[in-house]
């Protein structure tokens, strides 16, 4: 999938031009030749450290998606981004080099991104967090209070009761 799309198939899907989608195309062609573009489900993963804008690039040069489970966002503020190829397990951490922006404007900014070569933009490095498990659906009960229905394992019990965690914040607020 990623080959073909241009920066202005990427803008359209996003909304808006910027330089955070040029980061994360250039992370996305890197990762996609690196570790190849697998099944178009969930072969391929990625672990990005924002939530910046450009995530929106990664997930429509790769096909991961929050909802398949294959992206998954631990925004720690970091411009860096871990996929891997689930058939192997093999994995690359791409992290933004610092100092590249040298007080250009926002849009030369994006333009130098998207002139330059992945390699100029990232250092390689090894995954620093194992493969992440397959998305999984748990079995669903209903909430003591509200009555929705919510995942098994994100609720909590409390005195014979069942709650949704909104449901249980309310009723044992942090103290």
């Amino acid at each position: 999938m990623g080959k073909d799309n241009t920066y202005d198939d990427v803008v359209a899907f996003h909304g808006h031009s910027c330089p955070g989608l040029a980061i994360e195309i250039k992370a996305s062609e890197l990762a996609l030749r690196e570790l190849g573009e697998g099944d178009g489900d969930e072969e391929l993963v990625c672990v990005s450290e924002t939530d910046m804008c450009g995530v929106d690039g990664i997930q429509y040069m790769t096909n991961c998606t929050i909802g398949k489970g294959n992206l998954i966002l631990r925004d720690y503020g970091k411009m860096a981004f871990t996929f891997f190829r689930r058939v192997d397990g093999k994995g690359i951490r791409l992290v933004l080099k610092d100092d590249l922006k040298r007080g250009m404007e926002r849009d030369a900014y994006r333009d130098y991104l998207l002139k330059s070569s992945p390699e100029e933009l990232f250092d390689v490095k090894e995954p620093n967090e194992p493969l992440p498990a397959r998305a999984y659906r748990e079995a669903s009960v209903r909430c003591s209070r509200c009555g929705e229905g919510t995942m098994e394992t994100l609720t909590r019990n409390l005195d014979g009761q069942v709650y949704c965690l909104p449901c249980f914040r309310e009723i044992r607020p942090q103290r």
